[in-house]
């Protein structure tokens, strides 16, 4: 009997067929989208200071700088995810609401992951005279997909975050 006690599981809750799960329900933040501009200037910036060592020869001052940009990029992706994602997916209507927060996600997440993938090669095999050339010609190209990212970013999907009343 005690057995049967200790091996049963909790019952599954099932939704309703063709319900949705629901989101949090976060409240608006009238900082938050320029708190999240922020954060991307920052990022930038942190590019650009490691491109700039760099072209110094500033080995030590490079590999700061990425990891500055990537502690920096997984505060912003927090709030992304924790804040300004959820709350638009609780709010927006529309036929394309629900594609254009997909794209917005995949697109990030794409971004992450070459920008990751990056900063895990140069934490791995640190800048040096050896590969300083090299550096620079990923870092611009990394630098330019990221800052089309974050342009699209602000462009759409920043401008979808509106206090409730507006929706």
């Amino acid at each position: 009997m005690l057995e049967k006690l200790f091996r049963r599981q909790t019952p599954k809750t099932e939704l309703p067929k063709g319900a949705q799960p629901t989101a949090p329900d976060v409240p608006y933040d009238p900082s938050l989208v320029a708190a999240l501009t922020q954060q991307h200037r920052d990022m930038v910036t942190h590019l650009v200071k490691a491109n700039s060592a760099a072209q110094q020869g500033m080995y030590d001052e490079v590999k700061e700088c990425l990891a500055q940009f990537k502690d920096a990029l997984a505060e912003h992706l927090r709030d992304e995810n924790a804040k300004l994602h959820p709350y638009l997916a609780t709010r927006i209507k529309g036929e394309n609401s629900r594609e254009t927060l997909r794209d917005a996600r995949q697109s990030c997440k794409r971004v992450e992951q070459s920008v990751e993938g990056f900063i895990t090669h140069y934490s791995g095999y640190p800048v040096s005279d050896h590969n300083v050339e090299r550096f620079g010609m990923e870092l611009e190209g990394v630098s330019e997909e990221f800052c089309e990212e974050i342009e699209r970013e602000e462009a759409v999907v920043y401008t979808l975050y509106l206090p409730p009343d507006a929706y």
